[in-house]
């Protein structure tokens, strides 16, 4: 590990600094630096302070740490399986709370366009929205794939992006699944929904 950096302040360099004096909470991942053996870098792409920007909660998408079309689906496999899950149960509650003694099959089928047209896709939204939200930054699924989704500088999500992010995420799906093809075909291995959110989803275990 280098132990002698220069960083560009107002087009003036300043230094030289150890990595310690660098990484005392001041570094920004935009911020240009060097050693006195390489030409000016921004601080993200120096491999010396990515443990140091990890611990900062940066996860910066590049080439290398993009999450691509099969561990992604893997993810969504254990959502839709969650998510399924938590819809019988809802279900089931509110037919007891509401109509005790009815049987909850009889209740799905006859309202079955009302839930697959309102109460599924809202769920759907909801769930995702939520998790994204979350510190986790990840939905339960991505979670457990090692996943985290991130904006263009490596960070954590907020609200705003996330609500964006899970009603798009539903339409990359409503139509045929063509909205997760972006993820095989794309540069940056995003689906319609990242793309519309500007968001990234990258693989924490190559960290």
């Amino acid at each position: 590990m280098n132990d002698e950096f220069y960083v560009k302040v107002d087009d003036e360099e300043k230094g030289p600094y150890t990595f310690d004096q660098l990484t005392d909470g001041r570094l920004e991942p935009d911020d240009e630096v060097r050693t006195p053996f390489s030409d000016w870098q921004k601080a993200s792409e120096i491999p010396d302070f990515l443990e140091y920007f990890k611990y900062e909660g940066y996860y910066f998408p590049t080439e290398e740490t993009l999450a691509g079309f099969g561990i992604r689906l893997a993810a969504y496999v254990i959502d839709y399986v969650i998510l399924v899950f938590l819809l019988v149960i809802g279900l089931a509650t509110y037919v007891s709370v509401t109509a005790p003694g009815s049987d909850v099959n009889e209740f799905i089928l006859k309202n079955e366009e009302l839930i697959r047209t309102i109460v599924a896709p809202v769920s759907l939204i909801a769930y995702f929205v939520i998790t994204a939200m979350l510190p986790m930054s990840a939905s339960i699924g991505q979670y457990a794939c090692k996943l985290i989704i991130v904006n263009a500088e490596g960070q954590k999500i907020g609200p705003g992006q996330a609500f964006l992010r899970g009603v798009f995420k539903f339409l990359s799906g409503a139509f045929l699944g063509v909205g997760f093809l972006g993820v095989i075909f794309s540069k940056y291995k995003q689906g319609f929904h990242d793309v519309m959110s500007r968001t990234y989803v990258v693989r924490k275990d190559v960290y």
